[in-house]
């Protein structure tokens, strides 16, 4: 038989948080003729509830409940086990009756507040908070209730203001910080809801919670480095997905393009299923220029999702990058004009029409484009670069002052009115736009088709440091090189003319280029190269009379004056209007 003294040992085994011996000895104690000892009963079913063992705990006070009813504790504790085992409604009922019983329980008010809360009964919470205060005012735990009641009906002013009341109370509350933060948020303060997340850190530093919420005010702020910082360390505290998610949409905005790969990779082989991985993979691997594996992603996604507008147009931005137009048309053409396009859409479209060189179906969609949008001061601009282009100069005239009416500030606007003006001779009005557009953007394109109008006006110095400077910049630049060249040849500085002309053939072996490299040698009396070039261009193009007089020049020069007067022959059966001709027959006959 246990005496006393036993009874003694047990509850030292419990102060010292022995509570599988003590639970062990309490069952042999109670077998020995104390079944009903309620004293005894309440001591194994609080032993139980500090084991976790909520079941065992629940079946031992109901016990302790059968022979006292009117317990207050067991019936908490009691409640408390069936709270537990999620047995709301029936734990619901238990805490009533505990306030029935004993109308000052504190902790009955909080356990049944909670319940109200977890089962969508704000206002009940609120109220019985309130009821609790009167007899607990200094407990915090009540307006900590009240106000995460408030923030969670949208009541965010109220919600603030009992939380504050809370920290007074008790400043080292991580939870009620957390929850401040959130409150501060709703309501727009975000630097607010920042200071409180960092005090919730300074009390928890290891809770990735308050990291992941500052990082999310920083992403909202479009602060993606700040938000960097706050993502990774929550993730290092606690690997949960959706901070990896968040920290790579962050990378991917500022810029951190290899870091945001690497963790759409991961997220991509996790979740094969989910798309959105995958396409902001492609979309790092567009920033990195791997065009080639973009496509490959964006080609897989288009297959399963072949009506999706959004990843068709990535498709073919990525095939316009790769100089795939056709491809790209395709795409346009299959799915893009077919889902009631958006005026952006057919923009898009009319460039790379533009870049197939379909100039007719580029025309007609630009002027889609400004049926839908008229304010599109871009889409005039275009419109008028085509008409330029047909010489229909009146008309592009029309578009580009349109374009320059609603955006005067635009450099490409202004600088292809600058081109249009030099186009159709008016290089002083031209040379007041090229001025404004350099100013607007020192662009070396600009300045160096300046420096050709400065030519028009004579304007020589000014056009030699106009492309002197736009060679500075980027010397190996290939229309650069030829403006060059061009330049050079008006200032009859056919030496530098020849070398640019020779650099940028070396890119872009182009008939122009090749026809002013021979004038070039022409002039340097290098007759014999001059030659070969322009019979070489004359085979491509037999009746060209200018090409036929640049020979005819050549080799009068070297002094092959039969070879001349055929080669004139030549031309005049073609044109025999011809005046320059007639002239050297007669000269040299």
């Amino acid at each position: 038989m246990l005496s006393m003294d036993t009874l003694n040992k047990i509850k030292d085994l419990i102060s010292e948080e022995s509570y599988n011996e003590a639970r062990t000895q309490l069952i042999e104690y109670i077998k020995d003729g104390r079944e009903n000892d309620v004293e005894v009963l309440k001591l194994l079913g609080l032993t139980e509830v500090n084991l976790e063992l909520y079941s065992d705990a629940k079946n031992t006070f109901e016990k302790v409940i059968k022979i006292s009813p009117k317990d207050a504790t067991s019936l908490f504790y009691l409640a408390n086990c069936l709270d537990n085992l999620d047995n709301v409604t029936e734990a619901e009922k238990y805490y009533s009756k505990v306030l029935q019983i004993r109308e000052g329980y504190i902790d009955a008010y909080k356990s049944l507040c909670i319940i109200y809360l977890k089962t969508n009964r704000e206002y009940n919470a609120i109220e019985l908070a309130k009821k609790a205060k009167e007899f607990a005012p200094k407990d915090y735990t009540f307006d900590y209730l009240i106000g995460t009641a408030n923030i969670t009906l949208k009541q965010y002013n109220k919600g603030i203001e009992h939380l504050e009341t809370a920290l007074a109370m008790n400043p080292s509350h991580f939870q009620i910080y957390n929850n401040l933060g959130t409150a501060y948020l709703l309501v727009g303060q975000r630097e607010k809801a920042i200071e409180c997340y960092k005090k919730a850190i300074k009390i928890k530093p290891d809770d990735s919670i308050s990291y992941y919420n500052i990082g999310s005010i920083y992403q909202i702020q479009n602060k993606h480095n700040q938000a960097c910082d706050y993502f990774e360390k929550a993730y290092n505290l606690s690997n949960q997905e959706n901070y990896l998610i968040s920290l790579a949409l962050s990378e991917l905005k500022s810029s951190q393009i290899e870091k945001a790969a690497k963790h759409y990779k991961s997220l991509a082989l996790l979740h094969p299923e989910k798309d959105s991985f995958q396409y902001n993979l492609a979309s790092c691997y567009e920033l990195m220029k791997n065009y080639e594996q973009a496509i490959i992603i964006m080609t897989r996604l288009m297959a399963r999702n072949p009506k999706s507008v959004t990843m068709a147009q990535k498709l073919a931005n990525l095939y316009i990058e790769t100089r795939q137009f056709r491809q790209a048309k395709d795409i346009y053409d299959s799915l893009l004009l077919k889902a009631s396009p958006t005026s952006e859409t057919l923009y898009q479209y009319a460039i790379l029409s533009t870049q197939l060189y379909d100039t007719g179906t580029a025309e007609k969609i630009f002027k889609k484009v400004i049926k839908m949008d008229p304010e599109n001061a871009t889409a005039h601009k275009d419109l008028g670069v085509i008409y330029l282009n047909q010489r229909l100069f009146d008309y592009a005239d029309e578009e580009f002052k349109i374009a320059l009416e609603l955006a005067p500030d635009n450099f490409d606007i202004v600088f292809e009115y600058a081109n249009y003006l030099y186009a159709i001779s008016k290089y002083k009005e031209a040379d007041e736009y090229y001025t404004k557009a350099i100013s607007m953007n020192n662009d070396v394109v600009a300045k160096s088709l300046s420096a050709i109008n400065k030519i028009e006006l004579n304007q020589l110095n000014e056009a030699q440091e106009l492309i002197e400077s736009a060679l500075e910049e980027q010397p190996e630049h290939e229309y650069i090189q030829f403006l060059a060249g061009r330049i050079y040849y008006s200032l009859k500085e056919y030496e530098k003319a020849k070398i640019y002309f020779i650099k940028s053939l070396e890119q872009n072996p182009d008939i122009e280029t090749k026809n002013l490299l021979a004038l070039t040698y022409y002039e340097l009396g290098e007759c014999e190269k001059a030659l070969n070039i322009f019979n070489s261009l004359l085979q491509k193009s037999p009746k060209n009379i200018s090409l036929m007089l640049s020979i005819a020049k050549c080799q009068e020069k070297m002094g092959k004056i039969d070879d001349a007067l055929a080669t004139l022959d030549d031309l005049t059966n073609i044109f025999p209007e011809c005046e320059e001709a007639h002239e050297i027959i007669r000269r040299i006959s």
